[in-house]
């Protein structure tokens, strides 16, 4: 049970997403499992506490924002908003939630993922999106990246260039890619003031992690942007 301090769900509508929210996780590696769900909806709450937003909306479609999630390099990956979208906006309406409540957390889930390159239509949708992609940033995203890496069959990075001066970026095959190619692209992309705060801190961590793994390699840090280069210290 995931305890949310004035809770505004009456709590056996509450209890049933939760359940459904952690069924439909069980089995996930850790990537996209249950905690994620947890922590995006603890991280969205406290965002939707400080902007003028329905919470009630905020704090479902964070729960539910998982309920479908097509691996990434799966055929649909890039329709995984959308299809947890309909599966959210089914569930909703089957406890009993109203039409157009349901409609407006649906809305925020089909918005949120980065795959997607959708901006968000909502002030909801946008607390959701940051909530979501601040557990990409920092260690926990760093860890996430790995797991999620080792279930496509990645290898940490490439042996010959791991930091891609001289190809193409790979995340399915190198997981370090993934820094360069998504998660040092997140700190631009946040919306609310508290979350670019967040993220900026979780940013330097990573930036952190890549001068380490150069310095561990024999290596000249990289340079250039795509490696966070650019990100000052807090």
């Amino acid at each position: 049970m995931i305890l949310i301090a004035d809770n505004p769900w009456p709590t056996k509508t509450w209890q049933a997403m939760v359940a459904a929210a952690r069924e439909a996780c069980a089995g996930r590696n850790a990537g996209h499992d249950f905690g994620h769900v947890e922590r995006v909806t603890r991280t969205a709450w406290a965002l939707a506490n400080q902007e003028p937003c329905d919470r009630r909306v905020v704090l479902a479609a964070a729960l539910l924002h998982e309920l479908v999630n097509h691996p990434k390099n799966h055929e649909r990956s890039s329709l995984s908003g959308q299809d947890c979208a309909l599966a959210a906006r089914a569930l909703l309406e089957s406890i009993g939630t109203a039409p157009d409540l349901a409609d407006r957390v649906a809305e925020c889930v089909s918005n949120h993922g980065w795959s997607a390159g959708k901006a968000p239509p909502s002030l909801e949708a946008a607390v959701l999106q940051d909530a979501d992609r601040l557990d990409a940033l920092g260690a926990i995203g760093l860890a996430r990246c790995i797991a999620t890496g080792v279930e496509m069959g990645a290898m940490l990075f490439h042996a010959g260039d791991p930091f891609a001066l001289e190809r193409e970026l790979d995340d399915k095959a190198f997981s370090l890619d993934h820094l360069a190619r998504k998660l040092f692209r997140l700190p631009e992309s946040f919306h609310t003031p508290a979350a670019r705060e967040m993220a900026h801190s979780r940013a330097v961590f990573l930036r952190q992690f890549v001068t380490r793994v150069a310095g561990e390699l024999g290596l000249e840090p990289p340079a250039d942007a795509r490696w966070g280069a650019a990100i000052s210290q807090p």
